[in-house]
């Protein structure tokens, strides 16, 4: 009888161990992505809407936006906006970045980033990582934009070899105006290569 109620007492107790894991993960990760700023992602995701759509408006209007244009664009930003909220706002997702953390980490890998960023060095790597990234992001786009030309002439020569087709996708006859460059850096921090990448 004893066995059988040590027995059932382990049966009941390993849910709720298990269950206050997964609590101390879920709460300790909430903390690491505040650390991170990991919200910025969300708000950068919305200013680059705002940014590209006054940019094709501008385009299509000659260049300049009359007083006119610019309440009907401010009108369809509010209107953009409050569709993406409910979808992309950080209050939309932040519950799954919290459960993607808890679930990737461990509660040592947790506390161990969570000493790491609130340390000294920690906080100059979120503090600083933001400018370096914008600076390295621009050191590869000039560096993809001195191989333009080397790799347009590479994408020419290589249609050149590939012989047309009755039916089927048609070829490339010419190469495109440009070749794609790297996307801007985001601003939020990243972690620092550990045990695996981080976001």
């Amino acid at each position: 009888m004893n066995r059988l109620t040590a027995l059932l007492a382990l049966v009941l107790i390993f849910p709720l161990a298990a269950h206050a894991d997964e609590a101390s993960r879920r709460a300790k990760s909430e903390e690491l992505i505040t650390l991170l700023h990991a919200d910025r992602m969300s708000t950068q995701v919305t200013e680059n809407v705002m940014q590209q759509t006054t940019a094709i408006t501008t385009q299509k209007a000659g260049g300049t936006l009359s007083p006119e244009t610019k309440t009907a664009l401010a009108d369809f930003q509010k209107k953009l906006v409050a569709v993406m909220e409910p979808q992309v706002g950080w209050k939309a997702i932040e519950p799954d970045y919290i459960r993607l953390y808890a679930a990737a980490f461990t509660d040592e890998e947790l506390d161990g980033m969570l000493a790491f960023y609130k340390s000294a060095a920690g906080k100059a790597l979120l503090e600083k990582m933001p400018d370096v990234n914008q600076q390295t992001g621009k050191i590869l786009q000039s560096k993809f934009a001195a191989l333009q030309p080397q790799l347009k002439q590479m994408l020419t020569d290589f249609e050149s070899t590939v012989p047309p087709k009755a039916s089927g996708p048609p070829t490339l006859t010419s190469p495109p105006p440009y070749l794609p460059t790297p996307p801007a850096p985001t601003t939020a921090p990243t972690l620092p290569p550990a045990k695996s990448t981080p976001q």
